[in-house]
């Protein structure tokens, strides 16, 4: 599937998340931080991260899910590693499980090549209205 064939959601364009790349079963997302990314401590917010992991595993089910069915996070875990210290952060996901109805999804999130996040999202299948 072509990257242009995938659109953003109204939500991730609103943070600014761009998608890089995507395969079947794989997605690449990036986001650069601006302040309103941060909390009052001056770090990224972890509903940042969390959003970004999100946005690129279900990009990432998007390229594999079948044609007229939608995805919704069913649940979704994120450890967090470190605090970001670049000015972007890019996200790796990868489709781990892709059954009949659920879909489980690796994410990786990276600033400055180092590893900051790592989540696990489980995606279910629904009918579009």
């Amino acid at each position: 599937m072509a990257d242009n064939e995938i659109p953003m959601s109204p939500y991730g364009d609103f943070l600014g998340i761009e998608i890089l790349e995507v395969a079947d079963g794989k997605a690449r997302c990036s986001l650069e931080l601006k302040d309103h990314h941060l909390n009052n401590g001056g770090r990224v917010h972890g509903g940042v991260l969390t959003s970004l992991a999100d946005t690129v595993a279900g990009v990432a089910v998007r390229s594999v899910r079948p044609e007229g069915k939608l995805s919704a996070t069913t649940d979704l875990s994120i450890s967090f590693i470190r605090p970001p210290q670049g000015k972007t952060l890019e996200a790796e996901a990868l489709i781990i499980h892709a059954g009949k109805r659920l879909f489980r999804a690796e994410v990786a999130i990276f600033s400055d090549e180092k590893l900051v996040a790592k989540t696990n999202a489980t995606f279910m299948l629904v009918d579009a209205r």
